[in-house]
């Protein structure tokens, strides 16, 4: 990426990261942060704009997933487990599972993403399941952030080629 723009993709993505992250903060979800987590996938998998919808579906279902291991964790538990023991077997079926399915049957489908589906399981905990209206609504921003920042990157990068 030439130098031109880097400087124009780092205002770009600056500007719209501070500007989604003040209107988000007129709803009533206070996670805000996890628009950038959202910003780590997209960047660090190295993706286009037009794989957001993916993403979001991917990172939604990492937050069924993580319900699934705190139902897990719960039947452990009533059936006697301690919680450092239920929490692992169900971590260890959990993750297994779901690596399964979505990097199988589902490898061609847009719920194929398994960083994004392991943000939302990570994230989820975060929340210790709870607040799920706006951590869906979270993802939904980040991701959106997302689409924005890439066509800024493609934009500056066809404007502005390496020498």
């Amino acid at each position: 990426m030439s130098s031109k723009a880097i400087l124009w993709f780092s205002v770009w993505t600056s500007f719209f990261s501070a500007l989604l992250y003040i209107i988000y903060n007129f709803l009533p979800f206070g996670i805000g942060w996890i628009m950038f987590v959202c910003l780590a996938i997209y960047f660090g998998m190295g993706l286009e704009p037009k794989e957001t919808p993916g993403l979001l579906l991917s990172s939604w279902c990492g937050i069924l997933w993580a319900l699934v291991d705190f139902w897990i964790i719960s039947l452990l538990m009533k059936a006697g487990l301690g919680a450092v023991a239920a929490t692992f077997l169900s971590v260890v079926a959990g993750t297994t599972v779901t690596m399964c399915i979505h990097l199988g049957p589902l490898s061609g489908t847009p719920l194929k993403y398994m960083p994004a589906i392991f943000g939302g399981v990570c994230l989820t905990f975060s929340q210790n399941g709870g607040n799920l209206p706006a951590l869906a609504a979270t993802f939904f921003f980040g991701y959106l952030l997302c689409a924005i920042c890439g066509w800024g990157m493609n934009y500056f990068m066809k404007k502005y080629p390496a020498s």
